[in-house]
């Protein structure tokens, strides 16, 4: 999850080591020694290789890293079909569906942290769900269809 600290053992870094997550560099990177960095997952992250830069030599992780999403709130809390609800949360830039009590909706990604859906046709009173490269999150409250 975004801003989830993460640690990372190699060989060879230094203090201008950069690293990103899916191309998105992370910021605030601790060195300890010369083979262990510590570091948040940085807003915007993508879910795919973890890359370490050191001296010109790039380091490439074997497996992707998953960015999961997270959703805090959306509003408003209530509406008809064609609805336009607002959703917002963590880890949203990958999104690839939407739902509304488990019905498919249009969305649109306005950022990494926000997320526009309409209530489609056939929705019922649910959560409302999020699914994307690196998994799925559902809000903590049920969206309600009027």
């Amino acid at each position: 999850m975004v801003g989830s600290s993460v640690s990372i053992f190699g060989q060879g870094f230094t203090g201008s080591s950069v690293v990103k997550f899916g191309g998105v560099q992370a910021t605030g990177v601790t060195l300890q020694g010369t083979t262990y960095l510590t570091l948040n997952v940085p807003p915007g992250a993508l879910t795919g290789a973890v890359t370490v830069t050191t001296s010109g030599t790039t380091l490439t992780s074997d497996q992707n890293f998953l960015v999961l999403p997270k959703l805090t709130s959306f509003t408003p809390p209530q509406g008809p079909v064609g609805t336009s609800v607002a959703v917002t949360g963590s880890g949203l830039t990958q999104t690839t569906k939407v739902t509304f009590g488990g019905v498919g909706a249009a969305f649109t990604v306005n950022s990494d942290s926000q997320i526009t859906a309409t209530v489609p046709a056939g929705a019922n009173t649910g959560k409302i769900t999020v699914k994307t490269k690196g998994g799925s999150a559902s809000s903590k409250t049920k969206f309600t269809v009027q």
